[in-house]
């Protein structure tokens, strides 16, 4: 490789960093205001994914919590299969599903304590449009409040794998590659999971959208 190529590849290789990847390195030798700036950079994401498993908002903040002190413990074993955020959304979709479990086994022995935590798509077309609806017209913001809440519930009502897909690909906007290294599935197994749920959705909603 003649040094011109080093150059344009080393150029390319820059080019292609994630702006968390700073951060990251930094967290990764203790630096907690390296990771501050990533929590600040992803919370919003990481409760819109617990929100939209859970269907609850208050319980989505706890997950939240947990999901980052997670993290922080376990960014020094960050190998970057995937982006730093999907790596988090996984931690949280993780969290979020083991808040679940333990808060139905509490509910089916009776207890009342509370839980602390420390179409297959061959590629991106208008099927791929995230289902939230975007209207921003204030005349229209009563309705599309109902709508999401609509739309969580029917999220919450799938199963387990069809739960995390929907959530990563067409709530987070994560891509199929993204999602297919992180989740150690094939993209094709991605593909056709993410077309199943949304069929699956597509029945659940009928009536609504």
């Amino acid at each position: 490789m003649t040094a011109e190529e080093k150059t344009i590849s080393g150029k390319a290789s820059v080019d292609r960093e994630s702006p968390d990847d700073h951060y990251v390195k930094a967290a990764s030798g203790g630096d907690r205001e390296a990771f501050d700036q990533l929590v600040s950079r992803h919370q919003q994401s990481v409760i819109n994914a617990a929100s939209y498993y859970l269907g609850n908002y208050e319980d989505a903040l706890e997950v939240a919590q947990e999901s980052f002190l997670k993290a922080w413990k376990a960014v020094t074993r960050f190998e970057g299969k995937a982006s730093f955020r999907t790596w988090l959304l996984r931690i949280t979709l993780n969290t979020a599903r083991s808040f679940h479990s333990h808060r139905t086994a509490l509910k089916r022995s009776g207890s009342t304590a509370t839980l602390s935590m420390s179409t297959a798509d061959s590629g991106e077309d208008e099927g791929d449009r995230e289902i939230a609806d975007s209207s921003r017209e204030p005349h229209q913001l009563v309705e599309k409040k109902e709508l999401g809440e609509v739309i969580e519930k029917a999220i919450g009502s799938l199963e387990e794998d069809a739960r995390r897909i929907i959530i990563l690909r067409d709530i987070l906007g994560e891509s199929y590659q993204a999602i297919a290294s992180e989740e150690g599935l094939t993209l094709g197994t991605v593909k056709t999971r993410v077309h199943r749920a949304r069929l699956e959705l597509r029945v659940i909603l009928a009536d609504f959208l």
